[in-house]
């Protein structure tokens, strides 16, 4: 009988492994660009659990990782130039409705900002954020649903910093008390 209840446990272990990512827009996928810069072991992990804690990758970086190419904790390693084709066009005032797969909920925070890829910072204020993101000790029917399915407005002081490709993504990212990060880029231009 114990047998039976560590084998269901370390089963249930594996299912939720994968935690969360952005499913609407279309977010940042994987591609040739981010296996040739953050080597081997990085990619397998990004690659096999698409909504799994960025730390799991970092467990498993090997000689083939450039740091300065791939930097994981910003947009999880996922490249622009394997992301050409999926920039969104928004308008300055534009509402546009994110959905977010949570598998597992961990406690934390999150938000939601405009980042500038080149210097992999926060272009102002979060457009939209959460002090607590996914409370673990609520249920199902008490899970809140602005953490899933929300809008945000895209800022109409950007000017021209964002009307190129490969200068700002929108990002999410939710870092899990049990140090745990998830992140999702929405690369974008403004029109």
């Amino acid at each position: 009988m114990k047998l039976a209840a560590l084998a269901t446990a370390a089963t249930l272990v594996g299912l939720v492994s994968g935690h969360g990512r952005v499913t609407t827009p279309t977010a940042r996928v994987l591609g040739t660009k981010a296996q040739e810069r953050c080597g081997a072991g990085a990619y397998k992990v990004l690659n096999s659990d698409k909504a799994a804690p960025i730390e799991n990758a970092v467990a498993k970086i090997d000689s083939g990782y450039n740091a300065a190419l791939c930097p994981l904790f910003f947009c999880r390693g996922h490249q622009f130039d394997d992301n050409t084709s999926n920039v969104q066009k928004y308008t300055p005032g534009q509402q546009v409705r994110f959905l977010v797969d949570i598998v597992a909920h961990h406690t934390g925070t999150a938000n939601v900002s405009i980042v500038n890829l080149a210097s992999q910072t926060t272009i102002g204020k979060p457009l939209f954020a959460w002090p607590i993101y996914t409370n673990n000790s609520l249920g199902p029917d008490q899970w809140v649903k602005n953490e899933t399915d929300f809008t945000v407005t895209i800022p109409t002081n950007l000017g021209t910093t964002c009307s190129t490709p490969g200068a700002c993504a929108i990002q999410w990212w939710w870092y899990a008390f049990n140090k745990q990060t998830y992140e999702s880029c929405v690369d974008f231009v403004t029109v």
